[in-house]
């Protein structure tokens, strides 16, 4: 399982204590150095400048973390709809194969029912393990095999044959399209930005020295409140199968489909 979604199966208070944790410790040291290097009053900045600098580069930063976290909930949403619309298009599957033979029917219907299973319990776990599924599944091509050997008698026979097969090929496209945002996740550049962002916020912020160094030690911890918090939500979007804020598999038990899964 890769680091970063082992992180993610923390729980969220631990998870906001750690980066907190690690902000504070970065301020900390961040502090006591800026403050053994400004023993020359007349070569650093002055406390007003430093407060503008801060203001504008922090205004600047919350922008662009917001842009970061507008991305990471377009694909938490663009999964959800992939998820929506193969359950979707299962569900065509199972009402147009009401007018298939018994023996047909029943075939397509022992494969649907194994392959919501292996969603449920093999795919989703993957998945929420940061792993991939394979793109590829035996029930959905046994399903496809089951229509292939069916030779409709009619015309009217032929038009729900051909309607059957499309929704049924549209389902293993919305699979291998599910698959692929299961591994879905923000660009390393934009990671780096995040993290590199926020150290550097909190050492801009230790160079900032108010006259009394328990305002400079509330301004410290509050910024890093602000930004544990904030990433707390980037991290946790990161992923659209993984954490707590994550894309659930309840399309698949809604409607006809319900019919399909076996209840534990």
């Amino acid at each position: 399982m890769p680091l970063d979604v082992q992180i993610l199966t923390w729980p969220p208070l631990a998870l906001l204590i750690a980066l907190l944790s690690g902000f504070l410790l970065i301020a900390a040291a961040g502090a006591t150095i800026c403050r053994k290097l400004r023993n020359d009053g007349d070569t650093t900045p002055s406390g007003e400048t430093i407060a503008l600098i801060l203001s504008i580069y922090g205004a600047i930063y919350g922008v662009l973390l917001a842009f970061v976290v507008v991305i990471a909930w377009d694909d938490l949403n663009k999964a959800e709809d992939q998820v929506d619309a193969e359950s979707a298009s299962l569900a065509a599957v199972v009402r147009d194969a009401d007018f298939l033979p018994a023996d047909v029917r029943n075939h397509i219907a022992t494969d649907m029912k194994k392959y919501l299973d292996h969603i449920l319990n093999t795919e989703w776990v993957e998945m929420k393990q940061g792993r991939v599924p394979s793109a590829s599944n035996s029930y959905l091509d046994g399903m496809l095999t089951t229509l292939k050997g069916y030779k409709p008698n009619s015309e009217r026979e032929v038009a729900d044959y051909e309607r059957i097969r499309a929704d049924l090929t549209t389902a293993i496209a919305r699979h291998r399209d599910r698959i692929a945002y299961s591994d879905e996740q923000l660009p390393p550049l934009l990671q780096y930005f995040i993290f590199g962002g926020a150290i550097s916020v909190i050492l801009l912020a230790c160079w900032y020295r108010p006259k009394d160094r328990l305002d400079q030690l509330i301004l410290l911890t509050s910024i890093c409140v602000l930004l544990a918090s904030s990433l707390l939500i980037v991290l946790g979007l990161n992923h659209p199968f993984t954490g707590d804020i994550s894309v659930a598999p309840d399309a698949y038990y809604r409607g006809i489909l319900s019919q399909y899964i076996s209840r534990q």
